[in-house]
């Protein structure tokens, strides 16, 4: 059956075909055990010769799926990795390697789909692949302002948050939305710190109500699923009005979130209450 994930896989493979710094493509995880679901992202996997990995595992790259909500770079073995969440929810973790063999064993190539130019007048990482059979979208692309990496820590946590939640895993689901909250304390120990010019304090006081709102995003009551929905919905809320006081210029936007909490509450009211486990 046809699903973002078979389009997305299509769109990389004529991207990495127009990019002459990638050799292979291959899909693992669940996108190559056949096990996807609408909660899966996509994992794929870039084998790279002659330029640094870290510039194929980047926003850029995939931008031209559409735009990214937030990311999360890192490196890893044999390579870098990117991990993305779109605006319209959907997650792909992209990585970039030298050697094949250090990707999951559960893997698949991919046929890059070569196009007409062959290549020919192709970027070596074009942040837009030019081909005729790609989706066009003019809005595509990373945020045109650079966000401070705490920004994409919690959007990208609060994403996380949700999809754990939304396969009943309360356990990795909730340790995931606890800390929203403390992010949301960081930001008020940078507010102190500015307030008062050093980032030592030998005795508090300065923001410390800032706790008590902590303390009130948590449940009143144990509501199973919902419950971790309402902390990352909440602890959204309080880090939107610290972020704009760390930040003047910062803007909202919980696109990326919104998509993913609707879709789970939508799969609360199916499934009813989760039963606890013991």
């Amino acid at each position: 059956m046809r699903s973002w994930h078979s389009d997305a896989l299509n769109h990389i493979a004529v991207a990495a075909a127009a990019d002459r710094a990638v050799t292979q493509a291959w899909v693992y995880g669940s996108g190559a055990s056949g096990d996807l679901d609408e909660w899966s992202d996509l994992d794929v996997g870039l084998v790279v010769s002659g330029e640094d990995p870290r510039k194929i595992a980047a926003p850029d790259w995939l931008a031209s799926l559409g735009p990214i909500w937030t990311f999360q770079c890192a490196d890893r073995d044999g390579g870098a990795l990117v991990r993305t969440v779109f605006r319209d929810g959907r997650r792909i973790d992209l990585s970039a390697v030298g050697d094949p063999e250090v990707l999951p064993a559960d893997r698949r190539r991919i046929d890059l789909i070569v196009s007409d130019a062959d290549r020919v007048g192709q970027p070596s990482h074009p942040s837009h692949p030019s081909h005729p059979s790609q989706p066009s979208h003019p809005d595509s692309g990373p945020d045109e302002v650079e966000l401070p990496d705490l920004v994409h820590q919690f959007r990208f946590t609060a994403a996380l948050a949700v999809v754990k939640d939304a396969r009943d895993d309360l356990l990795i689901g909730g340790h995931l939305a606890l800390e929203l909250p403390r992010l949301c304390l960081v930001l008020a120990m940078l507010l102190r710190d500015r307030a008062e010019g050093t980032a030592h304090h030998r005795f508090g006081g300065a923001r410390n109500d800032v706790w008590d709102h902590v303390l009130d995003l948590m449940p009143e009551q144990d509501s199973g699923r919902d419950s971790v929905l309402d902390l990352v919905d909440a602890s959204a809320g309080l880090f939107d009005d610290l972020a704009a006081r760390v930040w003047p210029d910062y803007v909202p936007d919980w696109s990326g979130l919104t998509v993913l909490l609707d879709q789970a509450r939508e799969r609360c009211l199916l499934e009813g209450p989760a039963i606890a486990r013991l």
